[in-house]
C-alpha cells in the first residue's frame, strides 16, 4: 500500500512538474490603475486537435480567452501578439498571420495561423510569448489606455518593451527591472494647445499646456513647445480640435526638432492634416530626440481658417 501511495505521489509530481514554469508571478494583473506584465506570463491556453504539421499551418485553441489571476477576462489573440507553444519535441515563439474566431461568443473555435518550426498538437500548452506584456498592453488599450508595468517577474526583453511602446498611442511602458535589461525609462505624455481660432494663412506653434499664453495665434517660430528632458523616441501624434478647418488642406501638423547647439528647427517625418474634421494623427512615423533637444508643435492654416481649440499629445519612449 505504501508503495502504491508512494507511486501515486511521484506521477503526480511529474505531471506537476512542467506547469511550474507557466506559473502565474503576480496575483493581481491591475495594481494602482497600472498593468502588471508579470501576471500576464503565466496564463495558458490550449491547444485541441491536430497533430499539426510544420509549416504554415492553422492550429485551434481550447478557447479565445484568457482570464487574469484576479479574474477578468480578455481576448488577446491578434497578429500583433507573439505567442509561446510549449510541447516536449520543441517549443517555439511564433506571431500568427491570421486569428479566426477568436472574439466573444465565436460559433467556431480559436485558430490562429502561424509558420510553425515543429509539430503540435493536442494538450500543446500556449502562452505569452513576451513575459505577459503585449497582453497587458492589449488589455489596458481595450480598457481606454494606461500604464503597462514591466515588473522583475517578467520574461520581456528590452526588444519587446520597444515594440510594445508603438502598439498603442495610449499606453506606456515603465520599467521596475534592473538596469541590465537595457529597457528605458517609462513613457511621457507631451501635451501641447492652442485656444481659439487659428490664425488664417500662416504658420502656427502650439505651447505646452502650462504657458502663460497659448492661443492659436503663436508665430514665434523659434518658440519650443517642449525641451525633451530625456533621450529617447518621439511617436504616437495625437490631436483633437473643437472645430474642423475650413477645407482638405487646413492644419497640417508637424513635429519639429532642434539641435542643441543651434536652436534651429527642421521638420520630422511625424505630421498629420486635420482637413475639415477634428482630429489629426500619425502613429507610424517617428523621431530620435537628445536630453534638452527642442520639440515644436506646427500647425499650417489656410485663408479664412475655421480650425479651433487644437490640443495635441505626443509620446515620448
Amino acid at each position: 500500500m505504501q508503495r502504491l501511495l508512494r507511486a501515486v505521489v511521484l506521477i503526480c509530481l511529474t505531471m506537476i512538474a512542467p506547469l511550474a514554469g507557466f506559473a502565474q508571478t503576480s496575483s493581481l494583473s491591475k495594481a494602482a490603475g497600472r498593468y502588471v506584465a508579470g501576471a500576464y506570463q503565466g496564463i495558458t491556453n490550449s491547444v485541441i486537435g491536430g497533430p499539426y504539421s510544420t509549416g504554415t499551418v492553422s492550429i485551434e485553441l481550447a478557447h479565445p480567452w484568457i482570464e487574469t489571476p484576479d479574474g477578468r477576462t480578455i481576448y488577446p489573440y491578434s497578429t500583433s501578439l507573439p505567442v509561446t507553444i510549449f510541447n516536449s519535441s520543441g517549443s517555439e515563439t511564433l506571431t500568427p498571420s491570421a486569428v479566426t474566431s477568436c472574439s466573444a461568443n465565436s460559433p467556431t473555435p480559436c485558430t490562429i495561423t502561424v509558420s510553425a518550426s515543429n509539430v503540435h498538437g493536442q494538450g500543446d500548452y500556449v502562452m505569452s510569448g513576451t513575459g505577459g506584456l503585449y497582453e497587458a498592453a492589449f488589455d489596458a488599450n481595450a480598457n481606454g489606455g494606461g500604464n503597462v508595468v514591466v515588473d522583475p517577474s517578467s520574461n520581456a526583453t528590452a526588444t519587446n518593451v520597444s515594440n510594445a511602446r508603438a502598439l498603442y498611442a495610449n499606453v506606456g511602458v515603465e520599467d521596475e527591472k534592473t538596469a541590465a535589461t537595457g529597457i528605458a525609462a517609462p513613457s511621457l505624455l507631451l501635451t501641447a494647445i492652442g485656444t481659439g481660432t487659428a490664425s488664417a494663412s500662416t504658420t502656427l506653434y502650439l505651447l505646452a499646456a502650462d504657458a502663460a499664453t497659448n492661443a492659436l495665434t503663436n508665430t514665434t517660430a523659434t518658440n519650443a513647445t517642449f525641451i525633451a528632458p530625456r533621450a529617447g523616441t518621439l511617436r504616437n501624434l495625437s490631436c483633437t480640435s473643437t472645430a474642423g478647418g475650413v477645407n482638405s488642406s487646413s492644419g497640417v501638423v508637424t513635429v519639429r526638432t532642434a539641435a542643441v547647439s543651434n536652436g534651429t528647427f527642421s521638420s520630422s517625418s511625424i505630421t498629420g492634416t486635420f482637413g475639415t474634421s477634428t482630429s489629426a494623427s500619425d502613429t507610424t512615423h517617428t523621431a530620435s530626440v537628445s536630453v534638452g533637444q527642442p520639440i515644436q508643435i506646427q500647425v499650417t492654416s489656410q485663408s479664412s481658417e475655421t480650425l479651433a481649440g487644437v490640443v495635441c499629445t505626443l509620446q515620448l519612449n
